[in-house]
């Protein structure tokens, strides 16, 4: 009895470990190798497998019904002995599947549920072809071809791309609560059917997948793979993604029974989402027609900003766009709405026009940056109703710009002249004189300068009392003559005051600025500069030189003012590029500037005639052995400077008439040397005269240019002022003029 025990124990030792050695199977897979495509079977025993070594359940087959594949799966599963004792004694019992009746279970006809459904995404599709191959080694789902493509995915075969999951909060809640009409799914299972992950991953029991349940005699599934971006042989970042094409087939936003009806953020949202996830194909033709969004018709309020006169803007306008501030959508850069406050264009635009706004918002700078402000905040549709017809001539530099004097225009920028308040009046446009009338009326008075001072008599031919005049006589004589011209200057401001409609402007400032009419008193200098010096010829110079002292300090501030303004606003700029369209005030800025560079040169020349630095600075030079470049270029300059000195000095000289009354001891009290009825007229008396003769070139050169600077800035100024400023009765004031200029003349001449 022993020895039977011990061999029974050995022979069932042998049956079990024969058993068990069987049982060892290893579910088959896809290679991973485009290369090596070929499929390894199932590992089994007589054709029967262990659920559990069966691939698990694909993810497009757990997401719908899965009764009839698992009802197949039953069907195909049976109990069958594992372990015998003996030909006829089974000592285990196991549920195996048998693969010979999977591959005829599964059939087309049963795939054929599924495969509408998992056919929708690529990578789904290719997972069940995986599955079903593995199983039954067919190499089709439902009919031959059906799997072309699927045994070698790539990136391109994700036609459209895919977008990550999380894309989905930037949907409104009305789109993703809707359903298609078209497949009666709503929005999430069909998002669902689309999704993958970016690598293949078990949900379950990845160890035992299937099993069969002697409970409910079913096989049931404990676990199902969610197919990921790696079948591609690719990779991608970990996360969550979906298929657009797939989602674009079977959703169609138009057609879903969505919420999101009606012009407002929710529709925005929806479209935008759609456009930038399927593209406008999915959209109606004109959608982009009723967008909220902050392209155009709003704007972000973090963007919002405010015109240069905002200080002179009403408090209910600035409120007002706290009142138009609403939610908008904000396109990002992939496309989709980003939601955030943004001031609505139509509302605001609706109560806002150019006359709104007063004060700085109508003058210069500030009234070209307010109405570029409202052209770029409502042009286009809105333009009609907040900009005037006339916006682009305010958006450029107007003549009333270019007038640099404050008392031309009031606080709103328009002029305060009557011809500037009744432009549109044809009486007062007919009662002003021509631009040539005005021009002729500086001719005139500059040719009735001219006259009397060419017809008067000889300077100097009166009576010589000189010695017993006082030597500054000149000086108060210079002042009456300017006393003269400012008094008719104040007279014609006083005229044109009185006037109607002319009562605002001020005749101080007139007077000012009619003391830099141009005047001749050059001319008046040159004949006494031709003429033989005697002291009642200096005292005749003298005096006009005062009076013309006078009145280029008296007209100073009106020409300063106008090159600080022109600085102010750039008109120095680019060869007065900002006064392009008014060459009338190019000539006005150009003549003003003229004038203030002649005042610079004058008065540093004067200083260096006093002082004798031209003398010092010649001699200099000329000891020199290598002059500087800049003293070899000047150098013709004064030689011919020298020489008109020299030739001027020998005709004062001989034609010098007070030479017969000078004493024959001079101030310092020593005597002459040579006796004669005159002095001698050496070496010494050539150098005394030099010094005037220097002094009076440099005051007839300058008043030359004066001359020249006035009468440009004079031209400029009528021709710029022509519809602005309409002077009065300008025929009588230009005889006023030429009165004060001939009597200021004749009391020089006629001394």
């Amino acid at each position: 009895m022993k020895m039977i025990g011990a061999l029974l124990v050995l022979v069932a030792g042998a049956v079990c470990q024969e058993v068990v050695q069987d049982t060892v199977l290893h579910p088959g897979k896809l290679p991973l190798s485009q290369q090596d495509l070929t499929l390894t079977p199932l590992v089994n025993r007589h054709d029967w497998v262990n659920p559990e070594d069966l691939m698990a359940m694909p993810q497009c087959i757990a997401q719908q019904d899965q009764s009839t594949w698992l009802e197949v799966l039953t069907r195909c599963t049976h109990r069958q002995c594992t372990r015998h004792f003996g030909p006829a004694i089974c000592t285990h019992h196991q549920w195996l599947t048998q693969l010979s009746c999977l591959s005829t279970a599964f059939s087309p006809e049963v795939v054929s549920e599924y495969a509408a459904y998992c056919g929708r995404s690529v990578l789904a599709k290719a997972q069940l072809f995986e599955w079903i191959r593995t199983v039954t080694d067919r190499t089709w789902l439902v009919e031959a071809g059906d799997t072309n493509g699927l045994q070698s995915l790539s990136p391109t075969s994700l036609a459209k791309g895919y977008a990550a999951i999380s894309v989905i909060n930037k949907a409104p809640r009305c789109l993703t609560e809707s359903t298609s009409t078209s497949s009666l799914e709503p929005f999430d299972r069909i998002m669902a059917s689309c999704s993958f992950e970016a690598t293949s991953r078990h949900t379950g029991n990845a160890g035992r997948p299937w099993e069969y349940r002697e409970s409910s005699r079913s096989m049931v599934a404990l676990d199902y793979e969610i197919v990921g971006y790696d079948a591609t042989h690719h990779s991608i970042e970990y996360g969550e993604y979906f298929e657009k094409q797939c989602f674009c087939k079977n959703f169609h936003a138009e057609s879903a029974t969505s919420d999101c009806s009606g012009p407002g953020l929710d529709l925005t949202s929806e479209w935008l989402w759609m456009n930038a996830t399927c593209g406008s194909a999915a959209l109606p033709s004109n959608w982009t027609k009723e967008l909220k969004t902050t392209v155009y018709d709003y704007i972000p309020v973090e963007s919002w900003h405010w015109p240069q006169c905002v200080d002179s803007m009403p408090e209910e306008t600035i409120a007002l766009a706290d009142q138009c501030t609403t939610d908008a959508c904000e396109v990002d850069s992939d496309g989709y709405c980003t939601v955030m406050r943004a001031v609505d264009r139509a509302c605001y635009c609706h109560n806002i026009s150019y006359n709104t706004c007063k004060g700085a918002c109508h003058v210069f700078e500030t009234r070209i940056d307010y109405v570029e402000w409202l052209h770029g905040l409502c042009g286009d549709e809105h333009e009609s109703k907040a900009l005037p017809s006339d916006w682009r001539r305010l958006a450029t530099v107007t003549i009333l710009d270019m007038i640099p004097w404050t008392w031309f225009t009031d606080s709103n920028g328009d002029s305060r002249l009557a011809i500037g308040k009744h432009l549109g009046n044809s009486e007062v446009r007919s009662s002003c004189a021509s631009t040539e009338w005005k021009h002729l009326s500086l001719i005139l008075v500059n040719m009735a300068t001219f006259f009397v001072t060419l017809m008067g008599p000889k300077l100097g031919s009166g009576s010589r009392s000189s010695h017993y005049e006082n030597e500054f006589s000149w000086f108060p004589r210079g002042l009456g003559m300017a006393a003269f011209t400012l008094i008719a200057n104040g007279f014609n401001a006083f005229l044109v005051q009185s006037t109607p409609g002319y009562e605002d402007v001020p005749m101080i400032e007139l007077a000012l600025l009619w003391c830099s009419l141009p005047r001749l008193t050059w001319l008046v200098l040159l004949i006494v500069g031709v003429q033989p010096f005697k002291r009642s010829i200096f005292s005749a110079a003298a005096s006009c030189l005062v009076a013309e002292c006078v009145l280029q300090a008296l007209s100073a501030s009106a020409l300063y003012t106008t090159v600080a303004y022109g600085y102010e606003h750039s008109f120095y700029g680019q060869y007065m590029a900002r006064l392009a369209a008014s060459p009338s005030a190019q000539w006005m800025y150009f003549g003003a500037l003229a004038w203030l560079l002649v005042i610079v040169v004058t008065v540093v020349s004067l200083l260096q005639a006093l002082f004798g630095s031209i003398q010092s600075h010649s001699s200099t030079e000329a000891k020199t052995a290598n002059p500087p470049l800049a003293a070899e270029m000047t150098r013709p300059v004064v030689e011919r400077w020298t020489w008109l000195e020299e030739k001027l000095a020998v005709y004062w000289i001989d034609k010098d008439w007070d030479l017969e009354e000078t004493p024959l001891m001079n101030p310092e009290g020593h005597t002459y040397a040579v006796y004669g009825t005159l002095p001698v007229k050496g070496p010494d008396n050539r150098s005394n005269k030099r010094g005037p003769v220097r002094l009076t070139l440099i005051v007839i050169i300058s008043m030359f240019f004066f001359w020249v600077a006035q009468g440009v800035f004079w031209v400029g100024f009528i021709g710029l002022t022509a519809e602005e400023f309409c002077p009065p009765n300008l025929g009588f004031l230009t005889v006023s003029w030429m009165v004060s200029s001939m009597g200021g003349v004749m009391s020089v001449v006629y001394q």
